[in-house]
């Protein structure tokens, strides 16, 4: 029986759609603001009254918002409760194992037990063991701090609402309303929440880390946001750092005294350039996750990843330092391929590409994988983005892609170069002109992001026109790659030319 579920899981549509929706409600703040009589040519009375109409149509959309978060979160308690329960089952028939004692767990546990279901009995009397009951304890743990952060958000937006109304319509009922209905607010009382944490604490420390509560939090406890870097971790990352500026001063001596032949210049540019935004990506991933960090940004909130196994600035910095020096020693293979007796030099930028797909997509514990799965799952949604829920990770993403545009056709050069150039004795400079597949992949990223803002209209409960605005600010790129294809057709041919 598997128990709890892991933090992406969590946060599924299911838990998106069940926040409160802020921008729905910031945008009916505008809407009233902007639909608002002038005074200059309206009666008092109704000003007065549009706006006792509009208080009325907000406090009762929030009255709606507020409902729909107490009766999700009560629901979720409840569910946090029966695991709580069924975990204690299983934990009380690990401690009937012999080296292992139980006190008031086996009164509470034997109570429930007594009620439960016949079926749901036999299920939980299929012992675990203590790893399964660790990984149990340690996901059910997660959901709770999950559960906690829905509290906290919720809370933080409701208030941030009210303020804004305030703000806007110079009125006092939204603060009102938020200590009359929020301050105690079902949703708002963590202390039930608060129990099972501890108590999941202690029966952990109790039972499953042989009373060592500091190695109990150690596994249990999501890390702090602004943890301090391990110093290993520091020193990998500075050792790489070093031998990548060391492999680049040479590459660029060795490329200043033999540079490629004249034909292979271009393609040592076009195969070279591509794989190189793997290496300037990570290296401005660093920078954006420690300027993040410094400025105290939740991006492990925002962007949806497991507060549990997110990478690090310096973990960044030596990816990009390993995908930098495989790089250069790429190209120093193919600037010095005659001198190691290799004929061809362009199997050293395969050999590179092959290197690095491997280190993305082969799906071993090793190399961060979870972040490597992350960022595979992240990339299809953009790919897939018109069929499934657009989130802000998605959104992200696709600006990074649509940023990366060219880049996007370099990678494109180097499939079509390797496909249907190499070993064939084309001219080289034949192997990297344009076909009707680059204005295709110029214009995907656009693409993306278009699909995106559409799906994002469809699924937004307010309808806001500035989803459709944005989509018709990205649409303009397939514009833009239609006429500069048609003129690099035209441009030098007199035939063409009115």
């Amino acid at each position: 029986m598997k128990f709890g579920k892991t933090f992406e899981t969590h946060l599924t549509i299911e838990w998106r759609r069940q926040y409160m929706r802020y921008g729905d409600l910031k945008v009916l703040i505008k809407r009233g603001v902007d639909r608002a009589p002038p005074p200059a040519t309206t009666p008092d009375y109704e000003i007065q009254a549009y706006y006792r109409a509009f208080e009325e149509t907000f406090l009762m959309e929030c009255q709606n918002e507020l409902t729909r978060v107490n009766n999700f979160f009560l629901e979720k308690l409840s569910e946090a409760r029966r695991k709580h329960n069924t975990l204690k089952i299983q934990l009380l028939a690990y401690s009937h194992v012999p080296g292992h004692t139980s006190s008031d767990l086996s009164i509470g546990s034997n109570r429930i037990a007594s009620h439960l279901p016949n079926r749901r009995r036999s299920s939980a009397e299929k012992k675990m063991t203590q790893r399964q009951l660790r990984s149990a304890y340690s996901e059910f743990y997660l959901s709770l701090v999950l559960l906690q952060n829905y509290q906290s958000l919720n809370e933080t937006g409701f208030r941030k609402i009210c303020k804004k109304y305030d703000k806007y319509l110079r009125s006092t009922a939204g603060a009102e309303w938020f200590d009359r209905n929020v301050e105690f607010a079902p949703f708002t009382d963590g202390h039930l929440l608060q129990y099972i944490i501890a108590e999941v604490e202690d029966l952990y420390t109790l039972h499953l880390a042989g009373g060592d509560r500091s190695m109990a939090m150690a596994k249990l406890r999501v890390p702090p946001l602004g943890e301090p870097t391990p110093p290993f971790m520091v020193f990998r990352a500075g050792l790489s750092l070093g031998m990548l500026i060391m492999l680049v001063m040479a590459t660029a001596a060795i490329y200043w005294k033999r540079p490629p032949t004249a034909d292979n210049i271009p393609g040592f540019m076009r195969l070279y350039r591509g794989p190189f935004t793997w290496v300037i990506f990570n290296f401005f991933m660093a920078a954006n996750v420690a300027g993040w960090q410094r400025a105290g940004v939740n991006h492990v909130l925002i962007f949806e990843i497991d507060p549990r196994s997110h990478l690090l600035p310096a973990t960044f910095l030596e990816i990009a330092c390993v995908f930098g020096i495989l790089w250069a020693l790429s190209m120093l293979g193919f600037l010095l391929h005659d001198l190691i007796f290799v004929p061809d030099p362009f199997l050293f930028p395969l050999a590179l590409i092959l290197i690095m797909l491997g280190m993305l997509v082969v799906p071993l514990p090793i190399m961060n994988w979870p972040a490597r799965w992350w960022t595979m799952k992240l990339v299809g949604r953009v790919v897939s983005a018109p069929l499934h829920y657009v989130g802000f990770a998605d959104f992200w993403m696709g600006d990074q892609m649509v940023s990366l545009g060219n880049c996007l056709v370099d990678h494109y050069y180097i499939f079509r170069f390797y496909a249907t150039c190499w070993l064939r004795s084309h001219l080289m400079i034949n192997c990297f002109k344009p076909d009707v597949m680059v204005p295709i992949m110029s214009s995907l990223p656009a693409w993306f992001r278009f699909a995106q803002c559409l799906r994002r209209f469809r699924d937004s409960g307010s309808k806001s026109v500035s989803y459709l605005i944005n989509a018709g600010k990205y649409s303009t790129t397939f514009l833009v790659v239609l006429f500069s294809t048609l003129r690099s057709q035209t441009d030098g041919d007199p035939n063409n030319q009115t």
